[in-house]
């Protein structure tokens, strides 16, 4: 057996030529390329690990792991190896190359990056790797988001499915256009986010949402026909029309509440079909319209009784956010924040009696 992992403060020799991305000054190395292949099975779909042949002396890989938000980042300098990671349903595979090369074997091609075409993308599908002297970050992006987030980019109703043919294919993605080279560069500037001590240690990191922003800038990448869903929102003064449509109709929806909402109204008066209508809601706040009424009234209901008026019961606040059945309305009621409603309007008439 070699030497065990360790982290070392100070890093020297050949991997100390190649600082990594982030938190360099502090990293973990392993000199024994086995207990390295058992150590990285556990979290990814290994097949194969070893070194370069010819390359077994003087094994040296160094690593650096640091969460932002939902995403696990990878920075890492390796000296040349081989190996094959399994098919990972679900998850994509991204690799930003620093210095060095990967060569990838996988869809029956064969693809590389290196620093000049440094972005490699992977919709999970099993593939084989190559490298020489490697400095890379590597990261792991949820198939299923990274869609939504298109949709969302896209705009209201515009459904996470239509982007799921851009996310099949394995590819290199590299500075040959100003388009890529720009977002590239961006990624690249939020990437030094991370290695920022004040913002990790004020926790600013989940206050700027780091891992959005990476979703968001991949969702373009990917996609390059969003470009012309920007450019129309950019003509329209900055907000495509139907955005305007269903904050109107949302803003309609919250002064009726008093008066009964149906599915067939709102479609009326969005003029969005009910599939459409449907999935707008769905994807602004992770429920159906009506449930989405159903919610906004019971929180004004909660409100009112929290601040009675005089003469105010359950019943009479109820009625007034559209709740004609009494039990119904309770139950829903101590459904949604976990008490009677009985008990909320005897606190509101202690606090403001």
């Amino acid at each position: 057996m070699g030497k065990p992992a360790n982290v070392i403060e100070q890093p020297e020799g050949a991997a100390s030529a190649l600082p990594l991305l982030f938190h360099d000054h502090q990293t973990r190395q392993d000199s024994d390329p086995q207990a390295l292949a058992e150590r990285l099975a556990q979290n990814h779909p290994l097949l194969d690990f070893a070194p370069l042949s010819g390359h077994e002396e003087g094994f040296v890989h160094r690593t650096n792991t640091i969460r932002a938000g939902s995403l696990l980042l990878t920075s890492g300098y390796s000296s040349p190896i081989q190996g094959a990671m399994g098919e990972e349903k679900g998850n994509a595979y991204v690799n930003l190359c620093l210095a060095g090369s990967i060569r990838y074997q996988t869809q029956g091609r064969s693809q590389a990056i290196h620093p000049s075409r440094p972005l490699w993308f992977s919709p999970g599908a099993e593939y084989r790797f190559r490298t020489d002297h490697l400095n890379a970050l590597v990261m792991r992006l949820d198939l299923e988001r990274l869609g939504t987030t298109a949709a969302a980019i896209a705009g209201v109703g515009v459904s996470r499915r239509r982007f799921t043919s851009d996310l099949g294919l394995a590819r290199v993605l590299g500075c040959d256009n100003r388009r890529n080279e720009r977002l590239i560069q961006v990624f690249r500037q939020t990437l030094l986010l991370l290695d920022n001590p004040d913002l990790d240690n004020h926790g600013y990191l989940d206050v700027f949402q780091v891992d959005d922003l990476i979703y968001r800038i991949f969702a373009l990448l990917l996609h390059p026909r969003l470009d012309a869903v920007l450019a129309a929102q950019r003509q329209d003064g900055g907000g495509a029309p139907r955005e305007r449509v269903f904050e109107e109709l949302l803003e309609w929806a919250r002064a009726h509440l008093h008066s009964p909402i149906s599915l067939t109204e709102l479609e009326r008066r969005s003029g969005y079909s009910r599939r459409t209508l449907q999935l707008a809601f769905q994807q602004r706040f992770g429920c159906g319209p009506v449930q989405w009424v159903r919610r906004q009234r019971l929180d004004q209901a909660r409100q009112a009784l929290l601040q009675p008026q005089p003469g105010d019961t359950v019943g009479s606040v109820a009625a007034r956010f559209g709740f004609r059945n009494l039990p119904a309305f309770s139950r829903a009621f101590r459904a949604q924040f976990g008490l009677k409603p009985s008990e909320l309007i005897h606190e509101g008439r202690r606090e403001h009696g």
